[in-house]
């Protein structure tokens, strides 16, 4: 397994590119990696390449040097214009404010492509475009593929960087623990993946790339994870969750930047974990946007921002550039995955065939993800044999769209071909089943588990937890089991569902404090008065609902975890961190607007139930702020064994990661559900346990297999894993269909390994 060797930097002179401009692309790696800004090292010169405006009476770029003061904002500098006198006369000149900076005329070179080559700029110069419409507007905007923007009003610099990549087995396939993608295999080469979802702003107290690489090694010495997936650093104002996005090519500098984000991405490879980008190819951010300044990128302004220019007039160059942000991440950052965010909304299908046909061809080791959420539609990720070469497939695309651009049609093709995706349907009834004991909702669950071995099963990614209330699995049960929602006072359901929600948070951080256990039940009644609850709730029914969210925590981990295929978790989960994971960001003009008034405020706090403000709401969603102490002190250390152990079993029975389901059972009366997988001699089954009740040594099955012996090789309810102990091990004769008896704890799993091969 190698990848194809194209060059360690997009910034590749063109006397180094003879090889890759003789290629039989269309759109041959020269050009993918010719638009922007490109400083040329062998000529210390630099190349700008804009798509802008067809019409556009002209185009210029202006660069100043890095040391000059007040860059910030794009309109601080006023340039000045000559033979501008009315709409028909044409541009015979323009000038910069003073000589601090200089401009360049852009050749246009047709089709709204402008280029100037061998200006004198070196890294880390500004540099911005201006634009001069057809109507004489001046445009004063920065570059749509900034490499480097560190104001998202600012002007651009010019990016350039050495950096030595350390791992090379890694980067040239020679590493075992690399997951790749191969088409020909059923799972596509993605069986082994185990992606732990991460938020670098909330990773640690600091919020960056160097301080989270010590997490990494966490991560990797829990054996647990195979994989982490960042959610996106594209450029933001902020440290937020990264999907208010406006620099597509730009890593978010309050994260650390270009520099540190490929040394942790360098450190991680070391380490044994492959890493996946998260980016969004469906919107741009609601700050910072001049895209529609720039060029026909965008089509207009929709639900989170502007969005894109796909299949309209002039469409190429904007499937171009969003595919070339695909290219860029795969090749600057040597990332093993891509994951796109909510695929469904790009509004064409023809772009997200694209990405998937340019990866494959220039990085065919690199798997692509989507989050699509159309209810598993099957030409999203089937793989189909490619029958075109790379030149014909961007033929068909480009035709397509240029056709129904013209009429206004909508079409889509015949398959896309994503690796897999995030399995929506599986969460949505798996998270149902956790939280709703007793809803008959194994059917349906047993039609998930069936049809989800080649997608990515998780119960809670940051959208559930934190597009919700910001509260994780555990809480959520803690705040069902205890029934809050009708133990808090509201004007409305949104406002008790909101108040019962972080009831349960506080109830979960006070169940965890040194304190709890000493608590009269006088003082426990008042510290629950000042939480909000109209109810007094008893120290033992408080244990009694914590010690059922671990157990569901567990389930759900199990669950996931024994279905073949990828799979994934969300940060600390894998310890029951306890943590809020809320949703926060801060705009440009955010706290200037909120001296002004308190509405944009309130009306946040309304919506959410809290602040949003970055400030205030990343300091409570930073992994590992709860310390459990007092009762459930080795809460985390337990939860840490237990997927470290199920981990293990997977290792030592691969039947649990690429075996196929052969059988599965639904007893709807005690709210059990059982799948039977078998890989070659090896068989398993998992036997899950979603309702309250006991079953000591006395739950049997009509469908169990007959004519074969089994043994329990794991169960969730050890008591090393905090559980009750119910266990089937050590028994003096064999599980069979006709001596099954078997022992299981509520709302837990059990592993039975066949015997008798």
């Amino acid at each position: 397994m190698k990848i194809q060797s194209i060059g360690n930097s997009y910034n590749i002179s063109r006397e180094n590119n003879a090889r890759t401009n003789q290629l039989n692309f269309k759109r041959a790696w020269g050009e993918h990696i010719s638009w922007g800004a490109n400083y040329i090292k062998s000529t210390e010169k630099t190349n700008f390449k804009l798509f802008s405006f067809p019409d556009a009476k002209a185009v210029f770029v202006e660069v100043a040097d890095k040391a000059v003061a007040g860059m910030s904002n794009m309109k601080d500098r006023i340039v000045k214009l000559a033979g501008v006198a009315g709409f028909g006369v044409a541009i015979t000149d323009i000038m910069p404010k003073n000589d601090e900076s200089k401009i360049y005329p852009m050749e246009n070179k047709g089709e709204g492509i402008y280029e100037v080559q061998g200006i004198d700029a070196k890294p880390e110069d500004k540099y911005r475009y201006i634009v001069i419409t057809k109507e004489n507007n001046v445009n004063l905007v920065k570059d749509p593929y900034a490499k480097k923007q560190e104001d998202i009003n600012g002007w651009s610099s010019i990016y350039s960087d050495d950096y030595k990549w350390k791992n090379e087995s890694w980067l040239n396939g020679q590493d075992p623990r690399r997951i790749v993608r191969k088409p020909n295999e059923p799972l596509r080469g993605l069986e082994g993946l185990i992606i732990a979802e991460v938020n670098i702003p909330t990773m640690t107290e600091e919020g960056t790339f160097a301080s989270a690489i010590k997490n990494i090694d966490k991560i990797a010495d829990k054996r647990i994870a195979t994989a982490i997936e960042l959610l996106p650093v594209e450029n933001t104002y902020s440290m937020q969750w990264g999907y208010d996005g406006v620099d597509k090519f730009a890593v978010n500098e309050k994260l650390g930047g270009a520099r540190q984000l490929k040394e942790l991405v360098d450190y991680a490879h070391g380490k044994g974990l492959n890493v996946i980008m998260d980016m969004v190819p469906n919107h741009m951010g609601p700050d910072g946007d001049y895209l529609a300044q720039t060029g026909p990128y965008e089509k207009g302004a929709g639900q989170f921002g502007g969005e894109f220019n796909y299949e309209g007039q002039n469409n190429r160059y904007v499937r171009d550039w969003m595919t070339n942000a695909a290219l860029w991440w795969a090749n600057e950052f040597k990332v093993d995955g891509l994951r796109l965010d909510m695929t469904k909304l790009c509004g064409s299908d023809y772009l997200l065939k694209q990405i998937v046909t340019e990866v494959n061809e220039h990085f065919p080791d690199v798997f692509i993800i989507a989050e699509d959420g159309r209810d598993n539609k099957e030409s999203i990720t089937r793989y189909e044999e490619n029958k075109n070469d790379h030149n014909n497939s961007l033929d068909f695309i480009d035709t397509q769209v240029d056709f129904i651009a013209n009429r206004n049609w909508n079409s889509t093709p015949g398959n896309i071909g994503f690796d897999s995706e995030w399995d929506f349907l599986f969460m949505h009834i798996l998270k149902k089943a956790l939280l709703e004991p007793g809803a008959n909702l194994l059917s349906t669950l047993d039609g998930r588990i069936k049809a989800s071995q080649h997608r990515v099963k998780y119960v809670m990614s940051h959208d559930e937890i934190g597009n919700e209330d910001g509260t994780r699995l555990m809480t959520k049960v803690i705040s069902r089991h205890l029934d809050l929602f009708n133990k808090v006072n509201g004007y409305s359901d949104a406002e008790k569902g909101q108040r019962a929600a972080h009831a349960g948070q506080k109830l979960a951080e006070l169940i965890v404090s040194k304190d709890f256990e000493k608590l009269t039940n006088d003082e426990l009644k008042q510290k629950e008065e000042e939480i909000g609850l109209n109810t007094f709730i008893s120290k033992d029914n408080l244990c009694d609902a914590f010690n059922t969210a671990i157990a569901k925590q567990k389930l759900a981990h199990g669950t996931i975890f024994t279905v073949p295929g990828p799979k994934m978790y969300f940060q600390g989960d894998e310890v029951a961190d306890l943590s809020y994971f809320k949703f926060f960001r801060e705009f440009s003009d955010e706290k200037e607007k909120r001296a002004k008034s308190d509405d944009l405020k309130n009306g946040i706090i309304a919506q959410k139930g809290y602040d949003t403000l970055e400030e205030l709401a990343r300091k409570d969603s930073v992994v590992g702020r709860i310390k459990p102490e007092g009762l459930y002190k080795n809460v985390q250390k337990q939860m840490r064994k237990f997927n470290v152990d199920l981990r293990g079993i997977m290792s030592t029975h691969p039947v649990l990661e690429s075996g196929e389901i052969v059988g599965t059972y639904n007893d709807n009366n005690h709210n059990v559900h059982i799948h039977h997988l078998k890989l070659g001699n090896d068989e398993a089954l998992v036997i899950k346990n979603y309702g309250h009740g006991f079953h000591d040594k006395n739950y049997e099955y009509y469908g169990f297999p007959q004519n074969s012996e089994w043994e329990e090789i794991f169960t969730s309810d050890d008591t090393e894993y905090g559980g009750s102990g119910y266990t089937n091990e050590g028994r003096k004769e064999s599980i069979t269909n006709m001596n099954q008896h078997l022992s299981l704890a509520p709302n837990s799993f059990i592993i039975l390994s066949k015997i008798n091969k």
